[in-house]
Order: C-alpha cells, then structure tokens, then sequence
C-alpha cells in the first residue's frame, strides 16, 4: 500500500535542514528540497518554513541560500558559527581523555623500556666469547662478522621504530589538547517561537526533524488540541519521543516518501 500524506486542515510546514540534511549518510540518497516544496504545496498548507545555516563567504552554501528563496520556502537563515572545543575540558570527554593519556604515556614508557632492554643486549652480544663450532673444511663463528651485522641490524630498526612510534604518541597528545573546531547553527529557539507565534494559524504541525528536543514543543502543541506529524530520518528519531501516546501524534519515516522527493 503506497503511503499518502494527507493534509485536510490548516498545516504549518518547519524544515530543520540540519537535521534533514543529515539523514542522508544513512538514507544513502539525499532530499531535493525542490521536490520537498512542491510535494508540500498545497491549499491548506499556511506556511513552509526553511531553517538553515550560512557560511558566509562559501560560495556553494551562498548559492543555496539563493536556491532555497527561488523556490518559494520561506527561508529563516543565520549565519554559521565555529566554536572551539577543548576535547580534555569537555564534561562527557574528561576522563575518557585523561585515560586515553594514560594508556599512551604507558606505551611511551614500555617503548623506552625496550629501547634500553635492546641496548642492554647489544652490550651482552660484545661480550660473548669468540668460538667456532664445526669441522675443519665448514666452521660457524658465533661471533663472525655478519651474524653480529645481522643482530645489530636488527636490534637499530626495532630501536628506531620505537622511537618512532613515542614520537608518533608525543604529536598525538599534543593535538588532542588542540581545539576541535565545531559546526554551531541550532534554530531550536527559532523553530519553538515560530511554532507558539503562530499558534493560532494552524491546526496540524508538521516538522521534519527527528531532534529529540522538539519532544517538549510537541507534547505542549498536543496538550493544546494541535496535532502534530512528525517526519524523521532512520535511526534519527530521538527517544523523548517514545512516551508520547496521543492521537493527535503521528510519526513516519521520511522514506516513505523518497520516490517523490529524491534528489
């Protein structure tokens, strides 16, 4: 049975891009927000709202903010922040960091322990006694000149490798204490006023964003006899959902309608 989304009362449409956009990597096919507009466009539907995040002086993310006028949206941008993120300093980071360290500077000291070991035994290899076994026409010597190049050879590459590996370590740790650079662009507060400031223009919401902190908003909008749809991505529903029991909820994968709107 084909799915179909049907619209009979007054409808307000909010588009939490970020989100949406995101549900590609496990959709493995993207939404063409052209098509998404024109599948939403209809008598009863009063608004389609688009919220999204521009980085100014992209040249591509500047084009879509275009796009996304041209097509009729009633675009709610703002622009992109990067903010750092000092991964050590971080709450849910801490101490997963602070053992990460551990572990790494217990590595860099086995290393320098093996490092020693090995020069140890080049030591003890000089000081082993010169005898040849064998016959008189095929003698070994146990300290001839290449079996000693062999062990020595050896011994250099698994000590450079070492020490190699600690350095490695050492660049780790140091850029794990630089800042991540992390993409700010939430339109939860944007989305929230819109849904409560036009409260009294619609009887349907209906949201594409599976963001668990629309739960909130959500169960308000019910408890004032609004009905609410929401359209989520695979795996991007988030569980504050779980509880809502109410007729005037209803929640559908958006693959339901990827024929209509892939890009």
């Amino acid at each position: 049975m084909s799915f179909k989304l049907k619209i009979r009362k007054n409808t307000l449409v909010l588009i939490d891009w970020a989100n949406v956009y995101g549900w590609s990597k496990t959709l493995k096919w993207e939404i063409d927000p052209k098509k998404l507009f024109a599948y939403l466009k209809r008598p009863k539907v009063v608004d389609i709202k688009f919220y999204y995040g521009v980085e100014c002086g992209e040249p591509k993310s500047v084009a879509f903010k275009s796009e996304i006028e041209n097509i009729g949206y009633s675009s709610n941008f703002k622009e992109v922040k990067w903010t750092p993120v000092y991964l050590e300093k971080q709450t849910h980071f801490k101490k997963i960091v602070k053992d990460l360290f551990n572990v790494l500077d217990n590595v860099k000291n086995t290393n320098s322990e093996l490092s020693n070991k090995l020069y140890e035994l080049i030591k003890k290899i000089d000081c082993l006694p010169k005898i040849s076994i064998g016959s008189e026409t095929k003698q070994f010597s146990l300290s001839s000149a290449n079996s000693l190049k062999e062990i020595y050879d050896l011994i250099e590459s698994l000590d450079h490798e070492l020490k190699n590996l600690n350095i490695d370590i050492g660049k780790l740790q140091e850029n794990l204490k630089l800042p991540a650079q992390r993409r700010k662009c939430d339109f939860d507060v944007e989305i929230t006023t819109d849904a409560l400031n036009l409260i009294d223009k619609y009887d349907t919401l209906l949201l594409f964003s599976g963001d668990g902190d629309y739960a909130a908003l959500t169960k308000d909008l019910i408890a004032k006899g609004k009905k609410v749809i929401l359209v989520f991505g695979p795996g991007h529903k988030g569980k504050e959902y779980l509880d809502i029991n109410s007729s005037l909820f209803y929640a559908c994968t958006v693959e339901n309608i990827q024929t209509i709107i892939q890009k």
